[in-house]
């Protein structure tokens, strides 16, 4: 019987266990889907600690947002795996086609939003800048633009116009109050992670009426 097993063994070593094959992101079971246009697929995407994604395809250029810190082991099909640090409120762009994969290697989930490109809707409208102290631009490519906003308790954005259709993901508990002219004001509570789309034109104030920063990245598309 020991024979058998060790000559088992030994044939198995012969016959290295194939590579897993990459599956379309959509076919990836972390990723889970949550919302699409013919413009954005959006995946929230929970990676347990210790846990991988399997070797997916991202067909199309996509950004994504950090929800929580993480530490994570990342792999591009064909290449080593390599560190790579992620902080809350993160926003990374990744031209596409890649194959890859990615290992938590932190003791907390991993969670991010994947927000995939899929077209342009167009510019809508001239854009009107918003002056609020808490706005930074994060990455501006032929793609995306993407910023930062930051509002403490009480203060406002100007009012602005966007021009672009985006999607807005929110990485604090806030609550805040969306006005538009001729319109009634809105009062939105957002948990992080929460995501919003946003088609253009529209003009708005924002102003945080919690008692906590308001903190999201908006992705304009171009």
């Amino acid at each position: 019987m020991r024979l058998i097993v060790a000559a088992a063994i030994l044939l198995a070593g012969l016959f290295p266990v194939a590579a897993q094959s990459p599956v379309p992101v959509a076919k990836e079971p972390r990723h889970h889907l949550k919302f699409e246009n013919k413009y954005v697929r959006v995946f929230d995407v929970v990676v347990p600690p210790g846990d991988a994604t399997l070797f997916h395809v991202h067909s199309n250029d996509y950004a994504f947002v950090s929800i929580g810190d993480a530490k994570l082991k990342a792999e591009v099909m064909g290449s080593q795996p390599a560190d790579l640090i992620v902080k809350d409120g993160e926003a990374r762009f990744t031209k596409g086609p890649i194959t890859h994969r990615v290992t938590n290697v932190s003791s907390t989930p991993f969670r991010n939003i994947t927000i995939e490109i899929l077209g342009s809707p167009g510019r809508a409208a001239p854009s009107s800048p918003d002056t609020a102290p808490g706005l930074s631009t994060v990455l501006d490519n032929d793609r995306v633009h993407i910023e930062r906003l930051v509002l403490e308790p009480g203060q406002s954005t100007s009012l602005h116009t966007h021009g672009l259709s985006a999607l807005s993901v929110f990485v604090t508990n806030a609550k805040v109050r969306v006005d538009s002219p001729g319109q009634k004001p809105q009062i939105l509570d957002y948990k992080p992670g929460d995501f919003r789309w946003r088609d253009a034109p529209t003009t708005h104030t924002l102003k945080n009426i919690g008692s906590t920063r308001f903190e999201a990245v908006g992705i304009d598309w171009k």
